[in-house]
């Protein structure tokens, strides 16, 4: 359907010709000159309605005057154009034309890099993600890339340059990619696997740790951390014993290299397999060569397994001055946060739980820990077992702050509320200690938490 607005643009084509003209190919401007610009102004304008109204048949006709006359005029040549070949490929059921359109829709963002690939928002690697995304969805079998590894190659660049900053669904795609790759070719494929998933990982939590919590950006990184995890978890790469059949052999040869023990004492970490022998030895080689975070934390978890607490506060201490990211500073503090729990310190527990928030406050598992403590030890707050049932409120609150914090949690948060809010005190319990519903209410002892009376 015609619309008022497209009128415009027809008038525009009525205009009487001038009596210079030139496309923009010609004298390399971005509209060319008289008649020619006022042909590629006009049909731009009508691509961009066209598109608009998902009339691709008409639009097309327009793309293809612009994309051969004016390729510099706008970006909508290229967004345009984008969709509306995405549009036939869809459609189109001849193979042969549908490798045809293909190979012209990556030549269209190779173009869109070549005249707008230093624009400040839509960069060369934007536009590369866009070709990737394309790439993976449409190409044909006559490529011969089933396993998409030319775009796995252009995330990896992509991830390369941009680090933290990469999108969430480049992260997520790149991960995708060396997952089936992985599945296909296991013995071959796992190391370069559990390097991808170390990267996209640490990127994921890094940009977490810095967005606001009100950042429209930060739920595509949370959505995409839950969904890399759990896939990371069920992909069977990275269980005890597997790390430990492939690496287990390797660390007397490869006891001088950092990058190497680097790469372990982080995936041990992951798969929480920190009381593996491997691990431990690889963590007393870099430690002997090159003290780091990670090699603190390994001689701290080897502590732990043997129950020496204090010396394992002190490595892990030390693993916190050594590291530089916030987000691995919290879950180290989520671990001394354990230790003063297992030492049954709980207001020791939760300071160092609620220093993991502070470092992260995506880390889910702190606020779980927060709420657990409060169960756990409250029998020592009030000598009135009703009041000690009130330690149930402040727990939910924490497995309710769980649920917001990370999405990875919400499962066992839930677990716990269900539990736990059946203990609540009864209405005519309160009402014999002059509490009613809503009030402002602390809890008593060592818990002193603000809450309201539920």
């Amino acid at each position: 359907m015609k619309t008022n607005s497209i009128f415009l643009g027809l008038v525009l084509l009525s205009l009487p010709a001038v009596s210079f003209s030139q496309k923009g190919t010609s004298d390399g401007s971005k509209f060319g000159h008289g008649e020619d610009s006022i042909r590629c102004c006009s049909n731009l304008y009508m691509m961009t309605q066209y598109t608009k109204q998902k009339d691709y048949e008409s639009a097309e006709k327009c793309f293809e005057i612009v994309y051969s006359e004016c390729p510099k005029c706008s970006k909508n040549v290229y967004s345009n154009g984008a969709e509306i070949l995405a549009y036939k490929l869809g459609k189109e059921t001849d193979a042969q034309k549908k490798e045809q359109l293909f190979d012209k829709l990556m030549k269209l963002y190779d173009d869109r890099v070549k005249y707008f690939g230093k624009d400040k928002k839509y960069d060369k690697y934007y536009i590369l993600g866009k070709k990737a995304s394309d790439y993976i969805q449409y190409v044909p079998e006559s490529k011969n890339d089933p396993e998409k590894e030319v775009a796995y190659k252009w995330l990896g660049e992509i991830i390369e340059n941009k680090k933290e900053a990469t999108p969430a669904m480049v992260l997520q795609q790149r991960f995708y990619l060396s997952l089936n790759m992985y599945k296909k070719k296991k013995d071959s494929f796992r190391d370069a696997f559990l390097s991808d998933y170390l990267l996209v990982s640490g990127y994921i939590n890094e940009k977490m740790a810095a967005l606001e919590e009100n950042n429209p950006d930060l739920p595509s990184y949370q959505a995409a951390k839950a969904d890399i995890d759990q896939n990371f978890a069920s992909s069977g790469a990275a269980d005890c014993k597997t790390l430990d059949d492939v690496y287990g052999a390797k660390i007397e040869a490869n006891k001088n290299d950092k990058e190497f023990l680097n790469m372990v004492l982080a995936l041990y970490a992951l798969a929480d397999c920190e009381e593996s022998a491997t691990y431990f030895k690889a963590a007393a080689y870099k430690h002997k060569i090159d003290p780091s975070a990670g090699s603190a934390r390994g001689l701290a978890s080897q502590s732990i397994k043997n129950k020496d607490y204090n010396k394992a506060l002190t490595y892990l201490n030390d693993a916190i001055a050594l590291e530089t990211k916030n987000s691995e500073k919290s879950k180290l503090q989520y671990i001394i946060a354990t230790i003063y729990r297992d030492m049954k310190n709980p207001s020791s527990a939760r300071a160092a739980a609620q220093k993991a928030i502070s470092f992260d406050r995506t880390n889910g598992k702190a606020y779980l820990l927060i709420g657990n403590l409060y169960v756990m030890f409250n029998n020592d707050i009030s000598d009135d077992a009703i009041i000690r049932q009130t330690a149930y409120w402040v727990a939910v609150d924490q497995w309710e702050k769980a649920k917001q914090a990370s999405p990875a949690v919400a499962s066992e948060a839930n677990r716990l509320i269900a539990k736990y809010k059946p203990y609540f005190p009864a209405a005519d319990q309160l009402f014999m200690r002059n509490l009613t519903k809503g009030q402002p209410f602390t809890v008593p002892g060592w818990i002193n938490e603000k809450t309201t009376v539920k």
